[in-house]
Order: structure tokens, then sequence, then C-alpha cells
């Protein structure tokens, strides 16, 4: 059985939408007998609104930077969390001071913001445990600073990894490397496809058999092993258009 996880934004949901197209080749690689599904920093409120507005089938959706993994139903087919302590505010205090956008704390069920004034809501301050953080900032640069600072000085409690002007971070040791290998115990002797456009695509691209689309940074083609312009032709590729 073939899997593709492919990456969200920028990949399958390309210029704000899913294509016809590549929804079409999707439900012909799941009728041949194989799972699609997708891969992504966002949270889990993703999967309903893909379904809700883009209107197209998967079998997973490994939200949360790896962190939780849901079948195609919505259910939670794994979660992984972190404790919650005074490294996060620290991490909140840093992100503001750097200009920060926005800096959310998810804990599957709920979310918090905190916003750009530093005010904490008071909710924050009840959760003992997190799935998955997550910063915006102005520029690529900002996000990149606290990227290196997180890196620097909390590994050992949460991993980050940047997106553009996002910083995306699930608790300590999970990744979308780690959250693939995860679904892939659920299945049975999985052949495993990735495809990606961003950097927090590399580690996965570069571990499974990995694709770039057409509009992916140059330094993710530089380790991918194949490059498409969309999902409906890495599709056709996996399946040598037998099904045509």
């Amino acid at each position: 059985m073939k899997i593709i996880a492919s990456d969200f934004d920028g990949t399958v949901n390309y210029q704000g939408k899913i294509s016809d197209k590549d929804k079409d080749a999707i439900k012909r690689f799941r009728k041949a007998g194989n799972k699609f599904g997708i891969v992504t920093g966002r949270d889990v409120e993703l999967s309903s609104w893909i379904k809700q507005e883009n209107g197209f089938e998967f079998d997973f959706i490994i939200s949360c930077t790896g962190a939780v993994i849901r079948n195609g139903e919505g259910d939670i087919l794994y979660s992984k969390k972190g404790e919650i302590g005074p490294f996060l505010y620290e991490m909140v205090d840093k992100a503001l001071k750097l200009g920060a956008n926005f800096f959310a704390v998810n804990n599957i069920m709920s979310k918090c913001y905190v916003d750009t004034l530093g005010k904490i809501p008071a909710d924050f301050s009840m959760l003992k445990e997190f799935t998955h953080s997550n910063v915006g900032f102005p520029t690529n640069e900002g996000a990149k600073e606290f990227l290196e600072y997180v890196r620097k000085n909390h590994s050992d409690k949460i991993s980050a990894y940047q997106n553009g002007w996002h910083v995306d971070m699930p608790p300590a040791c999970t990744s979308k490397v780690t959250g693939i290998y995860e679904y892939a115990k659920m299945v049975d002797n999985p052949e495993i496809y990735t495809v990606g456009d961003n950097v927090n695509d590399i580690d996965m691209i570069r571990e499974f058999n990995g694709f770039a689309v057409s509009n992916a940074l140059d330094e993710v083609k530089a380790v991918a092993k194949h490059q498409c312009d969309r999902i409906a032709d890495m599709i056709d590729y996996l399946l040598g258009r037998e099904d045509k």
C-alpha cells in the first residue's frame, strides 16, 4: 500500500485552494487502495475545515507538527502532550519583545491566544499540558531569531520549526517525521511518500521518498528525490497512470 503524506499550505492547498484536478487525482489514488493524508503545522481544527470548505476526502491528518493524528472522520488516533511550565511564559515574553503578532497554545480541545499587548488570558494559566504552540511575526527574520532562541534555550521541552514568518512548536522530540512514523505503525507494510514546499518539510522529504512541488523553495528541491508541478502529477507518477 502506498501512502502520501502531503504538506497542506503551499502544497495541496495552493494559492488558497485545492484544485479539482488534485481532488480527482486523490480520489483515484485512494480508489486504487492507497491512503492520502495531510501533515501540517496547523492545529486540529484543520480537519473539519478541509472537508467543509474544500470538499475532498482524506484518510488521515497529522496536525500540530506531528503531535496529533486523526483519521478521516476526525477521531483522534494519537496525541503527544508536553507539560506547560515557566519556560512557556518566558517564550511568550521573548516573542512579544521581538514583535510577534500572536502566540497561541493548543491542548487538542482548546486554544489560547496571547495578544500583542502581552495580555495573557485567564484560561492560559489553567492549561497544564500542550500539544502545540504557534507564534507569528511580521517578517521571516523575526521568526528565525525566535527559532534560534527556542532551540538554544528550551529544546529539552519543546521543538521548533520555522515556516516562513511562523514558528511551529510541538512537544520536544516531535516533528512531521515522528508523526508519519506513528501513523505508519497503524498500516500494514506502508510504502511512504511525502511532498512539500517549505523548510519545515525538508526533514520528512529527506526521510520518506520525498517530492517537492514546483513552487517549493530551492533548499527543499535540493533534498527531494523527485519534483512535480502539483499533487495530481505526483499521483500520476506513483500510479504509473495505470488507472487511466
